[in-house]
């Protein structure tokens, strides 16, 4: 692949522009081509895509259309106290932001990605742990970046950053079975198998705060589904029940309670 053409498995990933942004893009291409969709969606794929042929050990896209800081930063998320593994699926492409008339034009992009982290140096020897090897498990993470156009007529990154969905998002997801020993607790008897096409039932529970008022507590609700909740749905499923637990701690107001963490898990024998 050369600098100028995007990666297969990138190339199909999912891309999403947001509604402003594709309008103003419309508007903005009519006038010039370099700010029009065809043009903008181009360098964002081969951004991207050299980011991927990067992790996996070729610099040489990445180096042409990426300042050398920015691409440090994206290949040396958190410190350097971890890098992506080789062989990350980009899963989708968001343009959530276009900004024609700033000096330079702007775009602004975030990416998801499935793969695993390398942890670095010393520092997955001292920190003992799950994450005490070379290398994790399968993980979902996020990628931001900027695009400039130049004085020259090309899209430049300009800036980036790579974390995991937890740490992108600010809050940790755990989603799991109830062990038998939880059921027992919580019941006071054995787990009696699921009757066949039954449905599932799924224990959402969140810890969140209110930092305004110092407030922090946690809000629970049983949803009964065929399926596991996916974060992304989870995260809607429980936010009625976090506003209800801020509004009954602190009454009505304007209140923004942010998550610190969200377990789904699935309750046996229900």
């Amino acid at each position: 692949m050369s600098a100028t053409e995007p990666d297969g498995t990138v190339e199909a990933a999912s891309l999403e522009v947001y509604p402003i942004v594709a309008e103003t893009m419309s508007q903005a291409g009519a006038r010039d081509s370099r700010l029009g969709a065809d043009a903008v969606i181009g360098a964002v794929r081969r951004a991207v895509a050299a980011w991927v042929l990067a992790v996996d050990g070729d610099e040489t896209a990445l180096a042409a259309v990426a300042e050398p800081q920015a691409a440090h930063f994206l290949l040396h998320p958190s410190g350097g106290r971890w890098q992506v593994a080789p062989g990350p699926a980009v899963t989708l492409i968001q343009i959530w932001g276009f900004e024609p008339e700033a000096e330079p034009p702007r775009v602004r992009v975030s990416w998801r990605f499935t793969g695993s982290r390398r942890f670095t140096g010393s520092w997955r020897f001292t920190h003992p742990g799950p994450n005490a090897s070379a290398e994790e498990g399968e993980a979902t993470f996020a990628g931001l970046l900027d695009l400039t156009l130049t004085s020259s007529g090309q899209w430049q990154l300009t800036s980036g950053h790579v974390d995991t969905l937890d740490g992108y998002l600010g809050y940790v997801f755990t989603s799991r079975k109830e062990t038998r020993d939880e059921h027992r607790e919580r019941t006071g008897s054995a787990a009696v198998p699921a009757s066949a096409g039954a449905s599932r039932v799924f224990r959402l529970t969140s810890g969140f705060a209110e930092h305004d008022e110092r407030l922090g507590s946690t809000a629970s609700v049983d949803v009964r589904r065929e399926t596991v909740p996916t974060r992304d749905e989870a995260e809607k499923l429980i936010q009625p029940a976090i506003w209800d637990a801020t509004v009954e701690a602190l009454g009505d107001g304007d209140w923004r309670p942010s998550m610190n963490w969200l377990d789904v898990i699935e309750l046996l024998g229900e």
